[in-house]
C-alpha cells in the first residue's frame, strides 16, 4: 500500500506542477476511481496546496507546516521535497491583515463521457478594514479589499477556462494564456480576459458593478444576454445597473480606481455619497446620511488610508458644510 501511496503523490506533484505525462493522468484517474485512501489523499493535497497560495498561510507558516505534514502522514524520506514546493510557492503572497480561509474539495466527476479531475475550491474571505494579496495558481496575481470574498479552483491552471468568482473589490493582474481564458463571475456580470489588469468593484449592497480596465482588454457581458457585450479599451469602465439591468461604457482615470491597492484613497470627481460608501468599508463603520448636501457634493483628491476616520472626514469637509456624530461604530452625517 505505501508503494503505492509512493506513486499516487509523486504523480499528484507533477500534477499540481503542470508537468503531468499523458500516462501518468491515465494513472491518477485510475487510482481516484480503485482507492479511498488515494482519493483522500488528492483531497488533503489539494487542500494544503490552496492553503499554500494565501498570505494566511505565509503568516502562520511554520505551525502550519508541522499540522499538514502530520495530516498528511508524509513519510520522512519525502515530506520535506513536497513542502519545499508548497512552501516557495506560498511564500509569494507575503502581506495580509486577516483573512479566513475555507477550502472544500471533490475528486471525481463525469462530463461529456470522460473523466476529468474536479474542481477543489478555496474560499477567500477579507473581513472589512482588511485587505490582502494572492497568488492564483496560474500565477495570475490578485489584490482583495475588504468585505470581499473570492472562490477559486486550486488546480486552476489545469481547468479548461480559468474561472473565479467575486464578491467585493479585486483588482487583477492576470497571466497571460491565450488558449485558457480567464473569467471572472461577479453577479449579474461576467468578465473575460485573456491576459491583462482590471479592477472589479462588486459589493453586494452597491447599486453597480464596475470594471475598470488598467491595461490590455476585457469582454464584459451579463449572464442573461452575452451577445450584449462591452469591449474595453485601456482607461474605460463598463458599468452595470442592478436595478435598470443597463450595461454601460464611460471614460475614467482607471489607475484612480486602482490607488487602494497602494494604500490610498483616489477620487476624480466623485459624489460624497459614493466616496462616504467606499470609507465604510475601508474603516468598518456604519455612515448614516442625514444631510441633503452629501447628495450634491463632489470631490477630488488623493487621500493617505492610513490616516485616522476622524482625520479623512475632516478632510473631506474642507468648508466645514457638515456635523459628524460618532456613536460606537455608527456615523451619523447631518448639514450644519
Amino acid at each position: 500500500m505505501n508503494s503505492q501511496i509512493d506513486e499516487f503523490e509523486r504523480i499528484m506533484l507533477d500534477y499540481l506542477k503542470g508537468g503531468i505525462s499523458s500516462e501518468d493522468m491515465q494513472k491518477l484517474i485510475i487510482l481516484l476511481k480503485k482507492d479511498n485512501a488515494c482519493r483522500e489523499k488528492y483531497r488533503e493535497i489539494s487542500r494544503t496546496y490552496a492553503l499554500a497560495s494565501s498570505s494566511w498561510f505565509a503568516r502562520r507558516k511554520e505551525r502550519n507546516l508541522e499540522q499538514l505534514r502530520d495530516t498528511l502522514n508524509f513519510h520522512s524520506s519525502r515530506k520535506h521535497s513536497f513542502f519545499r514546493k508548497i512552501s516557495v510557492w506560498g511564500s509569494v503572497a507575503v502581506w495580509a491583515l486577516l483573512i479566513g480561509c475555507s477550502i472544500t474539495c471533490f475528486y471525481l466527476y463525469h462530463s461529456s463521457g470522460q473523466e476529468v479531475l474536479a474542481p477543489s475550491y478555496c474560499q477567500i474571505e477579507i473581513p472589512q478594514g482588511a485587505s490582502s494579496k494572492l497568488l492564483l495558481p496560474d500565477s495570475t496575481i490578485v489584490f482583495l479589499n475588504g468585505g470581499t470574498v473570492l472562490k477559486y479552483d486550486a488546480l486552476l491552471r489545469h481547468q479548461a477556462d480559468r474561472e473565479v468568482f467575486l464578491s467585493g473589490e479585486a483588482y487583477f493582474k492576470v497571466a497571460r494564456n491565450v488558449r485558457k481564458p480567464f473569467i471572472v463571475h461577479t453577479g449579474e456580470l461576467n468578465i473575460q480576459v485573456l491576459g491583462t489588469t482590471f479592477n472589479v468593484a462588486s459589493y453586494p449592497d452597491d447599486a453597480e458593478i464596475k470594471v475598470s480596465l488598467v491595461e490590455g482588454s476585457v469582454n464584459v457581458y451579463t449572464t442573461s444576454d452575452a451577445k450584449k457585450n462591452i469591449l474595453l479599451s485601456p482607461d474605460e469602465q463598463a458599468v452595470f445597473n442592478k436595478d435598470d439591468k443597463v450595461l454601460f461604457m464611460r471614460k475614467i482615470d482607471a489607475s484612480s480606481q486602482a490607488a487602494w491597492t497602494t494604500g490610498r484613497l483616489v477620487f476624480v470627481n466623485e459624489k460624497l455619497f459614493d466616496i462616504l460608501k467606499s470609507i465604510e468599508k475601508k474603516y468598518d463603520v456604519q455612515i448614516l446620511v442625514q444631510s441633503r448636501k452629501v447628495y450634491t457634493e463632489y470631490f477630488s483628491g488623493s487621500i493617505d488610508a492610513n490616516l485616522t476616520l476622524d482625520e479623512i472626514l475632516s478632510y473631506l469637509d474642507v468648508d466645514n458644510k457638515f456635523m459628524w456624530r460618532k456613536k460606537g461604530k455608527t456615523i451619523v452625517v447631518t448639514d450644519r
